[in-house]
C-alpha cells in the first residue's frame, strides 16, 4: 500500500470519526461524549496491558520451548494497533481498538492471517538453540511452482507471470548463521 493511499485512509477515517463523534454529542450531550471517550480509553489502555503481559508471557514459554512464536507475534502486532486505536479518541477506532484487544477476536484474526498465508514465519532449523533461521513460507502456489524452484515455469522465472491465486514478490533463500564472537 503506497503512501497516498495510507494517507487517504487515515484521513477519511479521521473525518468520518469526527462527524460521528459530532453525532453523538448532538444526541447525548457534549459531556457525556467526552466522557465515554475518555472511560474507553482508559478501559482499553487495562485490556492493553493484560493482554499485552499474557501475549508476552506466551510468547517466551513458546521461545523457551524452542519454538517460534508466529501467532504471538501477530499477536504482539495486533495489540499494539488497537491499543493505538484506543487512545485516539473517537467511536469508530474504539470498536477497531477493541475487536483487536479481546483475546478471542484477536486470535481469530491472527489464525485467519497465518492460515491465508499473509503472515510468514522463520524457523529454526536443527531444534532449540540450532543457531540458523531459514526462511518457511506457509503459501500454497497453483501448478506447484514454488519461490526456489529455478525453470520455465517457475516462480523465479524472468518470464513467469503470476497465476489468480500466487503473489507476486521476491524469493530470498540461504541461511543465517550467528556470527562468531571473538571478543570472548
Amino acid at each position: 500500500m503506497g503512501f497516498g493511499r495510507v494517507f487517504l485512509t487515515i484521513f477519511v477515517l479521521a473525518l468520518v470519526e469526527v462527524m460521528v463523534l459530532a453525532a453523538v454529542a448532538d444526541f447525548i450531550g457534549w459531556p457525556i461524549t467526552i466522557l465515554m471517550v475518555v472511560v474507553t480509553a482508559l478501559l482499553g489502555t487495562a485490556l492493553f496491558r493484560s493482554q499485552g503481559l499474557q501475549t508476552w508471557q506466551r510468547l517466551n514459554q513458546r521461545m523457551n520451548q524452542g519454538e517460534m512464536p508466529g501467532r504471538e507475534l501477530a499477536e504482539g502486532m495486533m495489540l499494539l494497533l488497537g491499543g493505538a486505536f484506543l487512545i485516539t479518541p473517537g467511536f469508530i477506532t474504539d470498536a477497531l481498538g477493541f475487536a483487536l484487544l479481546l483475546p478471542f477476536s484477536r486470535r481469530a484474526m491472527a489464525d485467519y492471517l497465518i492460515r491465508k498465508g499473509t503472515l510468514q514465519t522463520f524457523a529454526t532449523r536443527g531444534g532449540p538453540g540450532g543457531g540458523a533461521f531459514f526462511y518457511q513460507s506457509r503459501t500454497v502456489y497453483p501448478g506447484g511452482s514454488r519461490p526456489g524452484q529455478s525453470g520455465p515455469g517457475s516462480a523465479n522465472d524472468p518470464a513467469h507471470r503470476p497465476g489468480p491465486g500466487e503473489r507476486p514478490g521476491v524469493t530470498i533463500e540461504g541461511e543465517a548463521d550467528e556470527p562468531n564472537d571473538s571478543r570472548r
